[in-house]
């Protein structure tokens, strides 16, 4: 029973990949029982006609499962027939024309076509033989091309719905890869826009918090109290971030720049840094991740760029760093940039790479060295050159760490065509970015 059991659902696995409905095999099953029906009421006068009868109607039963092969086999079985020297039998005809129809709705090759004439071509010889006149047959002739017609159109039909099918499933796809573009966007902005600020404001926390004195408990519990919120929603952030980007893992994934050089909890890694850099304290414009960042009056792509290197080397300064960042553009001023979607979104990537560069060097790197940052603008490219010491320990060693920084700018560069390499060589981080710029056809 088992295997009978298997062999019906391969069978019927098999039916349902033929994509063969109730419709067919109702066909199927009537055509098969006139042709037998027609073997009792015109019994064959040869054994071979019955022989090809028999094997005629089992094709016919088979057919759902293989319909071009066993439509080939009944039309051999219906030719081997019409040459017999038997005029008596079976007509075949239900069989044949379920065949036509299958070939019609199965065959991809134009040799298919080739099929209704000559199954014509056969019966038109087999009346002529018997001496038929050629009207009591010709609506019997026209019938085998009607039949492959029919089956033609389901042909059609059937492609139409796969068509539409596909273009649903394409459109599904595009909107779960919109979708996903959109969380990646979103989650590299949210990025670039919440955690350098929050990371800026955990700094300067801290530093102020390690210049507390012993007699002011008020002021330094208000900075304990400010900077553990500020971390814990950072960490939130990153939480976000994650969802957005498809891991919502809460294990630490941080690699490259994040995993360099994580502080001990307890010390204080502001305070190395010189009193006299707390006269800045009072600058506005020097939290690099915001939106303000970039005045409204920088409307060029160089203007822009000057702006957050300026703000940058200010907001490294106030924590301690030396070091320049420098604008080398290779275009003549006059020759401006073309002002298309792709160029804005290069632009803006480029500028989005930048801010993150600065809030690395201030949780990674070393105060006591150098940084140095450099941007070039040429015909055919955008590229930023970034190098600083690395620090032995983190300078926010309670900052959550998530790896996802350079990592979600790498996979903006790469779908904008451009790459991000990184290498720590001798205590230093180097990073190379560059990005293909569409300058305007001359």
């Amino acid at each position: 029973m088992a295997d009978v059991a298997g062999l019906i659902k391969r069978a019927g696995e098999r039916v349902r990949a033929a994509g063969v409905g109730p419709v067919m095999w109702c066909v199927v099953l009537l055509s098969a029982g006139l042709t037998v029906l027609e073997m009792f009421e015109y019994p064959a006068q040869l054994v071979a006609t019955t022989v090809l009868t028999v094997v005629h109607v089992l094709c016919l039963l088979v057919l759902p499962f293989y319909p071009l092969p066993l439509s080939v086999a009944i039309a051999v079985t219906y030719v081997a027939c019409a040459f017999l020297p038997d005029m008596s039998g079976a007509s075949l005809f239900y069989g044949m024309w379920v065949a036509l129809a299958a070939v019609g709705r199965y065959g991809r090759s134009r040799l298919w076509w080739l099929m209704p004439p000559l199954i014509a071509a056969v019966r038109w010889m087999v009346a002529a033989r018997a001496g038929v006149p050629f009207g009591d047959y010709a609506t019997l002739l026209l019938s085998f091309f009607v039949v492959y017609m029919f089956g033609r159109a389901m042909s059609w039909r059937a492609t139409a719905i796969q068509a539409e099918r596909d273009r649903l499933r394409y459109e599904r796809e595009r909107d779960r890869v919109e979708a996903m573009r959109r969380d990646a966007q979103a989650a590299s902005r949210i990025h670039d826009a919440v955690t350098s600020d929050l990371a800026y404001m955990a700094m300067r926390l801290d530093y102020e918090r390690s210049r507390s004195t012993d007699d002011d408990e008020q002021h330094a519990a208000l900075f304990d109290d400010l900077y553990r919120r500020t971390i814990g929603t950072l960490g939130e952030v990153r939480t976000v971030i994650n969802m957005l980007d498809g891991n919502d893992d809460d294990t630490d994934t941080g690699k490259e720049h994040d995993s360099i050089g994580k502080g001990s909890n307890g010390v204080s890694p502001r305070s190395s840094i010189d009193d006299g850099d707390a006269g800045h304290a009072g600058d506005d414009d020097t939290e690099i991740g915001s939106s303000a960042a970039t005045s409204s009056s920088c409307t060029t792509f160089p203007d822009r760029v000057r702006d957050v290197l300026g703000h940058g080397d200010r907001y490294l300064a106030q924590l301690g760093f030396t070091g320049d960042s420098t604008m080398i553009d290779n275009l003549p001023e006059h020759k401006l940039m073309d002002t298309d979607d792709v160029t804005r979104e290069r632009e803006s990537a480029m500028i989005d790479l930048l801010r993150e560069l600065y809030t690395n060097i201030a949780v990674h790197g070393d105060p006591s060295g150098e940084y140095r940052v450099v941007v070039r603008r040429n015909r055919d490219s955008l590229s930023v050159d970034q190098v600083n010491d690395i620090a032995t320990r983190s300078l926010l060693p309670d900052k959550p760490h998530s790896g996802k920084g350079l990592a979600l700018h790498r996979s903006r560069f790469a779908a904008l065509g451009g790459s991000i390499s990184t290498s720590a060589e001798d205590g230093a981080w180097i990073l190379h970015a560059t990005l293909p710029s569409v300058p305007s056809s001359e």
